[in-house]
């Protein structure tokens, strides 16, 4: 049996959506409603429900959940052992981060690191997307959080804080808002809706007028530098004043966010050498930069 198509159905299964899946395997909708229809047809069993809520397991595809699983968790094991075996200083590692950490910490101490390991290459990925390092979808994450899963090492590098913030010439144009109360009367630079995650962050956003937040992103750099440029205000982290000179942050008591920030990895390749050479890296430069960042 294709065991691609099996992933398709388990992709399928845990987010009960083509297009989630195909995102999650990196494939086209298309290919994977394929994919799909095959395994349909060699088991001769319809395996998903469209309801509103979204694609649900049938009955047969109930009955096959628990073994297909099964072989996922073989085929992992497998892989991380055979990765686990790799001792030599070369190759690729897979690292996943925020979209400030990636562009900008992690790029800049890149160098060193060549320098250091000139047989590793790095292959970042910047996404707000918690890759899931238990699938193999990446070897070392730096996340804000700490993880929940058992099989997951984590350390804890350090803790920033987010505050409001809006630039110079922007609060020599429109004043200084002295409350939070203020922020109806000023412009807001938001959070696109799939960020807005965090009950903190909605409720703050809540006190500026729908109208008057002008400008949205999903890019936390084009977030900092909107409001850099003096569209609004918004929040920015303590870890980018010096990237955004032209910034000031402004009612730190009324308002705060602190994150820790989390170096994680798999236990089962921790031994893996050019994994282990860039996850101790990073431990140090990384835990440097957050042990100086600014505070208010």
């Amino acid at each position: 049996m294709d065991w691609s198509a099996l992933k398709v159905f388990l992709a399928i299964a845990e987010s009960g959506s083509l297009t989630a899946a195909a995102r999650t395997l990196k494939i086209s909708q298309p290919t994977l409603s394929r994919k799909l229809s095959t395994l349909e047809q060699s088991l001769d069993s319809q395996l998903f429900q469209r309801l509103p809520r979204g694609l649900v397991l049938t009955e047969a595809g109930e009955s096959i959940m628990a073994s297909v699983r099964q072989m996922e968790d073989q085929a992992l094991e497998v892989e991380k052992k055979l990765t686990g075996q790799n001792l030599r200083l070369e190759g690729t590692v897979r690292l996943t981060t925020t979209e400030f950490i990636g562009s900008f910490w992690i790029t800049e101490d890149m160098r060193g690191f060549r320098d250091l390991y000139p047989g590793i290459s790095v292959a970042l990925q910047v996404d707000m997307q918690v890759l899931n390092l238990v699938r193999r979808e990446g070897d070392i994450a730096v996340r804000l959080g700490r993880p929940s899963q058992p099989d997951l090492i984590a350390k804890k590098l350090g803790s920033f804080v987010n505050y409001l913030a809006a630039s110079t010439g922007y609060l020599e144009k429109h004043g200084r808002p002295e409350t939070v109360d203020d922020l109806k009367d000023h412009y807001g630079v938001g959070f696109s809706p799939d960020m807005m995650l965090q009950p903190q962050i909605t409720k703050l956003y809540s006190h500026f007028h729908k109208e008057n937040i002008l400008f949205s992103s999903n890019s936390l750099t084009s977030i900092y530098q909107a409001i850099n440029n003096g569209l609004g205000i918004g929040m920015v982290p303590d870890i980018a004043a010096d990237h955004y000179p032209d910034i000031e942050f402004i009612l730190p008591e009324a308002h705060k966010m602190e994150l820790e920030v989390w170096l994680v990895t798999h236990a089962d390749i921790q031994h893996n050498a050019r994994i282990r050479a860039l996850y101790d890296y990073l431990s140090t430069t990384l835990s440097a930069r957050l042990k100086g960042n600014a505070q208010i």
